[in-house]
């Protein structure tokens, strides 16, 4: 009895792992962004849309956009990546990492420049805890190696 019992448990234990290693070999391999995406939704004849894109040209936001962010426009009613909350009005920026996954709340509305620069560093910060990369040390590396 004892020996039937060794040889269930043993049994059981290799269709585990056989299974663990399956389910292991099957992860799909996330490839880290160099930059966060950051999608845009917009309309025709938006003011608040044209007021948040003035406040991203200002010096401190445009520094962090520029290095760290790349700027996709969307149309309202256009076709979003897979899982992401339908906009509730313009202007609506997404945060995206890989695959188009969102690192933040999407940002909704008009902002003033520190509201504005608040999202980008949660952003950065998000993404350095995703992904275990920190955007702002990887350019200061590039720039000192380029020196």
């Amino acid at each position: 009895m004892n020996k039937i019992f060794k040889l269930i448990l043993i049994s059981f234990l290799a269709l585990l792992l056989g299974y663990l290693f399956l389910e292991w070999s099957k992860k799909e391999e996330v490839l880290v962004p160099e930059k966060i995406t950051m999608l845009f939704v917009t309309q025709p004849s938006c003011p608040s849309c044209e007021a948040l894109e003035k406040t991203m040209q200002l010096p401190t936001p445009k520094a962090l956009l520029e290095n760290y962010f790349e700027i996709k426009m969307l149309n309202l009613g256009e076709a979003l990546p897979d899982g992401l909350i339908p906009p509730n009005g313009t202007p609506t920026v997404y945060f995206l990492g890989a695959n188009d996954v969102a690192l933040v709340e999407p940002m909704v509305g008009e902002k003033q420049e520190e509201v504005l620069v608040e999202f980008l560093e949660d952003a950065l910060l998000e993404f350095k805890n995703t992904y275990h990369v920190d955007l702002e040390e990887v350019a200061l590396q590039k720039s000192l190696g380029e020196k």
